[in-house]
Order: structure tokens, then sequence, then C-alpha cells
């Protein structure tokens, strides 16, 4: 049986943050944690606080994304967690602590304490959304995640492909099993077109995002382009690319008040299962 909200146990340094997001994908190689970065980069320009945990224990690329090192973290003398911030949101990862060239050789419930600890044991203080970047998989972490983190909601990344669109929809069985809410899907790597043509060009399908929204009942928050990011994350030279990500920011901080304003009325919410 499904662990509700109200039997969760919330760690202290959470209790002051908001909103819990979880970015996932069951499938790897589909442009998750940069997603998620500009998730949280577009909720702080429209002027939220924001914090963003690296939770991907075996290859964390957020410190790379960020340009940050192991030798900026520091701990409080209570032993907790200083979180980073970089581009004005608050930052922590694995890769901060275990340092970029060493290997993580951990069993499933290390690597699922390991996680929890990152997120129980750092001093998030007010923040209005806390984006958490999952690794791909259906395994100990993600249920981890779901069952003992008070997430507000989740996000499913893909791309068009079928090999992809089939381990997403694992990963969607999984949220709603555990009774979760998904505010939509992300289809990435949708098109490819060169700077000097008007021509699109489908490399990895086309419309498997559309589909899988369709028979899942969610909504397809974008169809993101398949673009070069430079390594610390900006995206002011995509016009487009950014543009979606304030409309993927905006739907979700609508979502999340339509989940809580539903929630705080008493209306129970009925899961549909096909």
């Amino acid at each position: 049986m499904a662990q509700t909200d109200n039997k969760l146990r919330i760690p202290e340094t959470l209790r002051k943050v908001k909103s819990i997001v979880g970015v996932f994908s069951a499938k790897g190689g589909v442009g998750k944690s940069a997603i998620a970065l500009q998730i949280a980069l577009a909720l702080r320009d429209k002027g939220f606080s924001v914090g963003l945990v690296d939770a991907d224990i075996y290859g964390p690329s957020q410190p790379i994304m960020l340009g940050s090192s192991a030798g900026e973290l520091k701990l409080s003398k209570a032993q907790v967690i200083e979180p980073l911030t970089k581009e004005g949101i608050k930052f922590i990862s694995m890769g901060l602590i275990s340092g970029e060239n060493m290997p993580v050789i951990w069993r499933g419930p290390m690597v699922s304490g390991a996680v929890m600890q990152l997120l129980s044991q750092t001093d998030w203080g007010e923040l209005d959304y806390l984006i958490v970047d999952t690794p791909p998989g259906t395994g100990d972490v993600q249920l981890t995640l779901l069952q003992r983190i008070p997430l507000t909601s989740s996000i499913v990344v893909t791309t068009p492909q079928e090999v992809s669109i089939s381990d997403c929809k694992k990963g969607i069985e999984m949220i709603k099993r555990l009774d979760k809410p998904i505010t939509g899907l992300i289809e990435n790597m949708s098109w490819f077109q060169p700077d000097d043509q008007d021509k699109k060009y489908f490399l990895f399908g086309k419309g498997g995002g559309k589909k899988l929204s369709e028979e899942y009942s969610i909504d397809l928050l974008a169809q993101l382009p398949l673009v070069e990011i430079s390594q610390d994350s900006n995206i002011q030279n995509h016009s487009l690319l950014k543009m979606e990500f304030v409309n993927i920011a905006e739907k979700l901080v609508d979502s999340l008040k339509a989940l809580k304003e539903k929630k705080s009325s008493g209306i129970p919410q009925i899961n549909i299962i096909k």
C-alpha cells in the first residue's frame, strides 16, 4: 500500500519548503538534468526562491553545469550541510561530496540513504520551490523519494524514441501507483533545426511524447528542440528554448496552486487505473 502524505515524517530542514517537485525519467540520456536546472532558473527569474537537489548519485552532472566543485561545500556546527548558491539558486549534489573523478560504488540501500541525507541534512531555509533532479530508473532511489519525501508533484521527461517512451511508461506507472501527482510530461530532443534552415529534422522519431501524454491523460508541457547548451547552461541565445521554459514554469506554478487548493478544499482525488 502506498504511503500517504499525512504519514510522512517531514525532515526539519524541509519544513520551510513550500513545494517539492521531482523531475523523473526512467530512461537515461534524455536531458533530464539540463531540464531540471532550466526549470529551476525559470522559476528564479519569476522571482521565486528556488533550490535544486542533484539526486543522481552515480552520475551527478549539475556541478559541471553550474561550475561548482567539492571544495566549496561547508558544514555548519550542527553538522548540517550548507547548500551552495549558484545562479541565484540553492544547490547540493553528491558530486560536491564524492569529487569529479571518484566513482560511487554502493548498493541500493546505501544510495537511497545518501539521497535522503542530501535532502534532509541540507539547510534549505525558506524556499518556494525545491527541484529534485532524480536518477534514471525505477529502483530503490526513486521509491525512497516517492515514499519518504513529501513531493508536491512531479514532471516526467522523455524523448520521442520508442525505447525512451517504453521506459518512461514504467516511470509513470510507478509514480501513479504511489498516488503522487504528475504535473506534466516534457518531450526533449523533439527535432533539430539548423540555424540556416527552416526545415526541421526529427532525428529520434515524431509524436512519441504526444501519444504518451494522451495515453495517460497527462499534460504535454513542452516539446523541446535539440540544441547545444553551453557548459554554464546559458540559454539566453536560444530565444525559443528560453520561452519554452518560461511557459513550463508558469504551467508548473498554476498546477501546484490548483493541487494545493484541491487538497485544502477536502475534495478527494480519484485515480483512475486503466
